[in-house]
């Protein structure tokens, strides 16, 4: 009986220090979307007060984690939950190169309306070439305009002819 007794009094006792633990604990997330959990609140985040259950914490106060031991908490334990994580929660580099893929598709969209003018700009060139008799074109040199023989105007109409082919299909 007095055993009994002796267990029951340090079992009684052990609860009710833990229950006195009258502390709050933290939890946040910051911009690189991990999780923290501390004692103290950060003054630049929005937080909640997590609710410790009293039969599970340790006889001691819990102390604010590292930065080692909390990389190594948020750790998923089954290789599933990886995935499901980076699904939920956009690191930066993923929004780093979601950025990139949008700037890339941007590029793409002005090089195509580029190609189309200047394939706009070919078409009105060659019509111009194919039905005018005599061209003439200002001297770069000179600055005077001067007659194309035809030879140079076969020439410029082929080139012409070249380029819508390669360049502007579709």
């Amino acid at each position: 009986m007095g055993r009994f007794l002796c267990t029951l009094i340090i079992i009684a006792s052990g609860c009710l220090g833990l229950s006195a633990h009258g502390g709050k604990i933290y939890k946040w997330v910051d911009q690189q979307g991990v999780t923290h959990y501390s004692e103290q609140a950060p003054t630049d985040k929005k937080t909640e007060t997590v609710r410790i259950n009293p039969h599970q914490a340790e006889s001691e106060s819990p102390q604010p984690l590292s930065m080692e031991a909390e990389a190594e908490t948020q750790q998923p334990q089954l290789p599933g939950e990886a995935d499901l994580n980076q699904q939920q929660l956009p690191t930066e580099q993923q929004k780093t190169e979601q950025q990139k893929r949008v700037q890339q598709q941007k590029r793409v969209q002005q090089q195509k309306t580029v190609q189309q003018q200047n394939c706009a700009t070919a078409q009105q060139k060659l019509l111009a070439l194919q039905n005018a008799g005599r061209v003439r074109q200002l001297d770069a040199d000179s600055g005077e305009y001067i007659y194309l023989p035809d030879e140079v105007k076969l020439a410029q109409i082929q080139q012409m002819s070249d380029y819508l082919r390669d360049k502007c299909r579709g």
